[in-house]
């Protein structure tokens, strides 16, 4: 028994390997501590530290570890490899000069320039950092899971948020990291909405889903990955995250859509095959049942689709002030924007509304090309996620982020190299056919 189990453990741990391989020859432990960190520097930016947060703190802390490693690296790269992400450095440098430079901008924006020439040039191990979100987002799927138990069988919210560590702004999350009864807005929703360890369920979305679409799309899917994707639905589902329900949603589509064994194809009627057909149905019966039934998942795809809170769905309410915001805009505001940040708008704006209001088309431009990139130049799960964040970014405000961006970064730099790789495997087998049929020409004359 103790066998079997030591061997599922190590095949799933292979397998898991196979996913994720950049940086992988900086095995030092201090490599393996800052990419750990590096993973949890999405949640850490909520909390204090001694240098503006506790995410920020992080990137301070490692960075002369990572200059290090950047400078040892510059002697002898390619010039393609920091090509990659250039339009990101470019951004970077933007947002330093634009509406007037300081110290804290020109700080901020080298800080992040490092870590994006280190990460592309290989000097992190974003193997590890990779691996161990993974390992975050599978633990955040089974604290939700608990909070559920204890909420409804035990009559207690499980508390997983050291409210007392966070930062002064992050008080409108408090009472609903305490209770998993109230919004942002100081009001009490008609269910529970938990978010294990993250601070409302729409950041617990934004780190799992890349691993929802790891599991299901990567080409070679099995069943250890299909039982990990289930956790991660359900964790989903549970959050009541409007845009999780809806992408996990697409994603599962998606997984029956591309069955077909084609490189990243979706064929309608590989959904339609007898058995993914059985399987959806069953999905569905069940689905629709569990809506008519269950008080909280009725109110969360309510949220998407028509909520009852003034008359408004989830979606609309993300985007209508903003769009009324930016609309004000002309000339060089439209172009520049207008602010280096949204401090003192009363509503909450999404990434792509905000970046259009702080940095202007110039911005616009800027960070979304190397999203943009990914739909052209990637392939499988990579692409999927290129496009979920592109999409996300009109009604979530965290994709702009300087730490959710990070993350993204390093997640589709892995799959740049994947691709990359995969060019290169290619190449040479069709160098070695050539030769075999050149060496069986010779020797027929």
């Amino acid at each position: 028994m103790n066998n079997s189990i030591v061997f599922k453990r190590k095949k799933a741990t292979v397998e898991f390997s196979k996913l994720v391989s950049f940086g992988e020859s900086n095995n030092l432990f201090l490599d393996k501590f800052c990419a750990f960190f590096l993973a949890l520097s999405p949640i850490l930016q909520h909390y204090k530290g001694p240098f503006v947060n506790a995410g920020f703190s992080i990137l301070i802390f490692f960075f002369p570890f990572v200059l290090l490693r950047l400078l040892n690296r510059m002697r002898g790269f390619k010039i393609a490899s920091p090509s990659v992400v250039a339009v990101l450095i470019m951004f970077s440098l933007y947002k330093v000069v634009d509406h007037g430079p300081d110290f804290y901008k020109f700080a901020h924006g080298m800080v992040i320039i490092i870590y994006y020439l280190a990460a592309a040039l290989g000097c992190i191990n974003v193997k590890h950092l990779i691996k161990s979100a993974y390992y975050v987002a599978m633990a955040a799927s089974v604290c939700i899971i608990v909070q559920y138990i204890c909420f409804y069988a035990l009559g207690f919210h499980l508390q997983l948020v050291p409210t007392s560590l966070l930062l002064p702004e992050c008080d409108q999350w408090i009472l609903g990291a305490e209770t998993g009864l109230v919004g942002i807005t100081g009001r009490y929703y008609d269910f529970y909405r938990p978010a294990a360890f993250f601070l409302e369920p729409s950041h617990m979305f934004l780190y799992i889903f890349p691993y929802l679409f790891i599991m299901l799309l990567s080409k070679n899917t099995n069943r250890w990955r299909i039982r990990k994707a289930l956790l991660f639905t359900l964790g989903l589902l549970l959050s009541t995250s409007g845009m999780g329900i809806s992408v996990a949603a697409c994603a599962w589509a998606l997984y029956f859509g591309l069955r077909s064994g084609k490189k990243n194809i979706f064929r309608l009627r590989n959904i339609f095959k007898l058995r993914n057909t059985l399987i959806l149905t069953i999905f569905l019966v069940l689905l629709v049942g569990l809506y008519f039934t269950v008080p909280t998942l009725t109110q969360s795809v309510d949220r998407i689709i028509g909520s009852n809170i003034g008359g408004n769905n989830a979606i609309s309410g993300r985007i209508t002030l903003s769009i009324s915001l930016i609309k004000s805009l002309t000339g060089f505001a439209l172009l520049y924007g207008v602010a280096d940040s949204t401090s003192g708008i009363e509503f909450n704006m999404p990434g792509f509304m905000a970046t259009m209001y702080k940095y202007g088309l110039i911005g616009i431009v800027l960070s979304y090309a190397f999203y943009v990139r990914g739909l052209f130049k990637l392939k499988a799960q990579y692409f999927w996620i290129s496009l979920v964040i592109i999409i996300v970014s009109f009604f979530s405000a965290h994709t702009h982020g300087t730490f959710y961006m990070l993350f993204y970064v390093f997640i589709l730099l892995e799959g740049n190299n994947t691709a990359q790789y995969e060019r290169a495997s290619l190449l040479k087998a069709q160098c070695m056919s050539s030769n075999k049929a050149a060496h069986k020409q010779l020797v027929a004359q």
